[in-house]
Order: structure tokens, then C-alpha cells, then sequence
């Protein structure tokens, strides 16, 4: 397995194989895909923290970081969020999510 950047000619395999991984996922509003073409856009994104796993040129795993602010009280930290983790379905429970 290797893991990259995400480049644009990957887009449409990661919404996809973010669309599959979430499809039965009880507690989910089925929209994490559309969730990543907005962080794409946004200036929350970090192009280089954005990562494909691939086995055999196949996308199989994606991973997003994004930056956030925590605010509390006069505080404002700022960090980064995961969203979303995914896994191809076919190959889920394998070890590739803790790559």
C-alpha cells in the first residue's frame, strides 16, 4: 500500500469511495462526500493533508485534515480536524483506516 497526496485527477474516486464507505453507516447523513468538494474549496484546506491509500493504482483509503478553531471563553486555539476518514467497503477491516 502506498499513501500520496491527493491530486485532482483523484476527486472523483475519493468522492465515490467516500460515497461507498458511508452508505451504511447508520449515524451518517449520507453527505460526507459533498462535505470534501466543500472543504476542497474552502480555506480550511491543506492540500498536502489531504491523502489517498492505494494498492495497485486502486484507490482504497482517504484521509482529510482541515483547519479549525476551538473557541472557549477568550481562548481560540487553532488545530486541526479529521473529516473524513474512509475505506473502500471491499476493503475495510484490513488495516488500512490505521495506516
Amino acid at each position: 500500500m502506498e499513501i500520496q497526496i491527493e491530486q485532482a485527477k483523484d476527486y472523483s474516486a475519493v468522492e465515490s469511495l467516500v460515497q461507498n464507505a458511508f452508505v451504511d453507516v447508520e449515524f451518517s447523513d449520507h453527505q460526507e462526500h459533498l462535505l470534501v468538494k466543500r472543504l476542497r474549496k474552502s480555506a480550511a484546506f491543506i492540500p498536502e493533508l489531504a491523502l489517498v491509500a492505494k494498492i495497485e493504482d486502486e484507490i482504497v483509503g482517504y484521509i482529510l485534515y482541515s483547519k479549525i478553531k476551538i473557541i472557549n471563553d477568550n481562548q481560540e486555539y487553532k488545530v486541526l480536524a479529521v473529516a473524513p476518514l474512509a475505506v473502500l467497503p471491499k476493503k475495510q477491516k484490513q488495516g488500512i483506516g490505521s495506516a
